[in-house]
């Protein structure tokens, strides 16, 4: 059997002006993800991402692994990473605001006295907004259907695990939407219980299946023992 490694992203740049990066602390996080790598010999055979900046980066960082020479599959290094879209993550800003329009909840009360964004009420928010996703109630113009955009992460990962075969070892590097999306559909989860997994991530998160031509299987989910390892963890397992 094949193991893909779904990979979230390290910390992006949350309420910055411009979030699709990877934070300091992101990039710290994947590092560690790849000296744990390293440590344990993982062997790697391909590395896929989505082609948002945040995922993209976060390829690059764990490409460098075995010092950019992959212990099978030959070759390393950024230009190896291959990208696919059907890994890309849901536009959250376009259904935070389709949702704000639509219930009349404003995306004000998302910030705190000091003007800076709230985590917690931003994903209160989101976990609202989810819902009535799912349920078809924001299906409007420049918004992505969750049928959609649920079908086109099925249909990535089947096409990923049918290029990649037999007895293969893939990085893809993705987010937290994307990789529940993902286990969902191997899973067989309804559309809500797709959509919560999504909300429990961690940043820099290993979620592995394993495969074959008529098996897919979860054998582990939203693992961070590449950060619980460190001496004091707690600054680095973070959901946003």
């Amino acid at each position: 059997m094949s193991t893909i490694h779904l990979i979230r992203h390290g910390q992006a740049s949350f309420g910055a002006a411009d979030y699709d990066r990877l934070s300091s602390l992101g990039e710290q996080q994947v590092e560690h993800l790849r000296d744990h790598y390293a440590r344990i010999r993982q062997p790697v055979d391909a590395i896929y991402s989505g082609t948002l900046n945040r995922q993209r980066s976060t390829a690059e960082i764990l490409a460098k692994l075995h010092g950019g020479e992959r212990r099978s599959g030959g070759g390393g290094g950024s230009d190896s990473i291959r990208e696919h879209p059907a890994l890309n993550e849901y536009d959250a800003d376009i259904l935070l605001r389709t949702h704000a329009e639509l219930s009349g909840l404003p995306l004000a009360a998302l910030r705190g006295p000091d003007a800076k964004p709230d985590p917690r009420a931003f994903q209160r928010r989101l976990e609202q907004a989810g819902r009535a996703w799912i349920a078809g109630e924001l299906d409007t113009l420049g918004v992505e259907p969750w049928r959609a955009f649920r079908a086109r992460v099925a249909a990535g990962l089947e096409e990923i695990m049918r290029s990649e075969g037999r007895t293969r070892h893939v990085l893809v590097c993705s987010s937290a939407g994307t990789i529940g999306a993902a286990v969902g559909h191997v899973l067989g989860l309804d559309d809500e219980g797709a959509l919560k997994l999504s909300w429990t991530l961690f940043n820099a998160s290993i979620t592995r299946i394993r495969y074959d031509d008529a098996r897919r299987n979860l054998e582990v989910f939203n693992a961070v023992p590449h950060l619980e390892a460190q001496p004091d963890p707690r600054p680095l397992v973070t959901f946003r």
